[in-house]
C-alpha cells in the first residue's frame, strides 16, 4: 500500500489554523503535496488506534477504566466490562462524556437511571456517583477533562431537544442495607468508603440536569453542498480546552489539508456502512497531535457513517496500554501507515 498523493505538477492548498475551527486562518500554496511522509524516528506521531479491543485477557469485574491517553488535564480511557460494577464510581476531578462503543447496561446515578446501548453519549458532571448494571459486553470510551463539558446551546439544527434524556426515577427501591463500597477517584489515586446503605440510590432530582444523554444517531451534520465546511458542534467547554464535534457522512467538498497549530483531533469511527477514509471498524479511531499535517478523508459518502471527533489543546501522550492498541498512521485516509506493515482497517 502506497500514500496518496496529487500529482507534482498541481499545485495543492494547505489550511493553517489557530484555535481551531473558531481562530484566523491562512492558506498556503504549495507545489507539493504536504501530508505524506516516509517514515518517522521518534514518539510524536499520528497512531491509528483500536479502542474497541479488549484491554485485558481477563477482565476483573473490579477493573476501572484504561487510560490510553493522557494530558495535564485530559485523558482518553476505555472501559471494557462483562460484569456489573461491584461499586459505585465518582470522580471529583473530571467532566466525563461516556460513549457506548458497543454492548448495553443501565446507569445507576444520583440523579436517576439511564439505558446505555450503542451508539449512545452521557455527559456526567464531575462528582457524580454511578454504576452499571445489567451488563451485556459493554464496551466504552471515556473523555475525561477538568474543565466543564455541555452541549452546545441553541444547536437544535444539529440536535433536536427532544433527542436529549435525562435520568429516570428509579423504578426498583434501594439496596438492602449491608456494605456498599463507593470509590472516588482522585487523579491517578482512589480512595474507598464504605457505606451501610445505598449511597447512589435517589427518590426524586429537580433542577439544572448533571447527566444528559443523546444518541449519535440522531445527530444531524451541517452540509454545504459542494464546499468543505466545519464539522457540527455538539459538546462545548467555556475554556475552549476540549470539545466535541459530529463527523458524520455529508454532502460536502473533502476538507482541506490542515495544520491545526492549537488542538490535538481524535476521530472516532462509529458506525457504516460507507467507510470514513480507511476506518472501516465500528470503535476505530485515528489521534493526529497539534501541529502534524494531516488531509482528512472525503466525507460525501453515498452508503453513509457515522463518526465524531474529539479536539483537545491538551498534549496527549500515549499510556503504555495505550501504545499497546496504537500502530503509525499515514494522514491522507488514516491507513496503517506502509513503514509499519501491511494495510488493515
Amino acid at each position: 500500500m502506497t500514500e496518496a498523493r496529487l500529482p507534482d505538477t498541481e499545485p495543492t492548498t494547505d489550511l493553517f489554523t489557530r484555535n481551531g475551527f473558531e481562530g484566523p486562518a491562512s492558506l498556503l500554496v504549495r507545489q507539493q503535496y504536504t501530508p505524506t511522509y516516509r517514515k518517522v524516528s521518534g514518539s510524536y506521531a499520528p497512531r491509528r488506534l483500536e479502542p474497541w479491543n479488549s484491554l485485558t485477557e481477563a477482565p476483573d469485574p473490579r477493573d476501572l477504566p484504561v487510560t490510553i491517553l493522557r494530558g495535564p488535564r485530559v485523558r482518553i480511557e476505555v472501559w471494557n466490562r462483562d460484569h456489573d460494577t461491584p461499586f459505585a464510581v465518582r470522580d471529583v476531578h473530571h467532566d466525563q462524556l461516556i460513549y457506548v462503543l458497543d454492548g448495553h447496561a443501565r446507569l445507576e446515578t444520583d440523579f436517576g437511571v439511564l439505558d446505555l446501548d450503542p451508539l449512545d453519549a452521557v455527559l456526567l458532571s464531575r462528582s457524580v456517583s454511578f454504576r452499571l448494571t445489567r451488563v451485556r459486553s459493554l464496551q466504552t470510551l471515556i473523555v475525561a477533562t477538568e474543565s466543564t463539558l455541555h452541549l452546545k446551546p441553541s444547536n437544535a439544527a444539529v440536535l433536536d431537544p427532544s433527542a436529549i434524556d435525562t435520568p429516570r426515577p428509579y423504578d426498583e427501591p434501594a439496596r438492602p442495607d449491608g456494605e456498599h463500597e463507593l470509590i472516588v477517584r482522585h487523579g491517578d489515586e482512589t480512595t474507598s468508603y464504605f457505606y451501610e446503605q445505598d449511597p447512589v440510590h435517589v427518590l426524586q432530582a429537580v433542577g439544572a440536569p448533571a447527566v444528559q444523554r443523546f444518541s449519535m444517531g440522531a445527530v444531524r451534520p451541517l452540509t454545504v453542498p459542494g464546499a468543505s465546511s466545519p464539522p457540527a458542534s455538539l459538546v462545548v467547554d467555556p475554556t475552549t480546552e476540549t470539545m466535541i464535534y459530529y463527523l458524520g457522512a455529508r454532502d460536502t467538498g473533502r476538507p482541506p489539508v490542515h495544520h491545526n497549530a492549537d488542538y490535538d483531533e481524535i476521530g472516532i469511527y462509529a458506525k457504516g456502512p460507507g467507510p470514513l477514509g480507511a476506518l472501516t471498524v465500528p470503535g476505530s479511531a485515528v489521534w493526529v497531535p497539534k501541529g502534524l499535517i494531516h488531509h482528512g478523508p472525503d466525507e460525501d459518502v453515498p452508503e453513509g457513517y457515522i463518526a465524531w471527533l474529539i479536539e483537545t489543546r491538551a498534549h496527549l501522550e500515549l499510556t503504555e496500554a495505550g501504545q499497546r492498541i496504537a500502530r503509525l498512521a499515514e494522514t491522507t485516509a488514516f491507513h496503517v501507515h506502509p513503514s509499519e506493515g501491511a494495510q488493515q482497517s
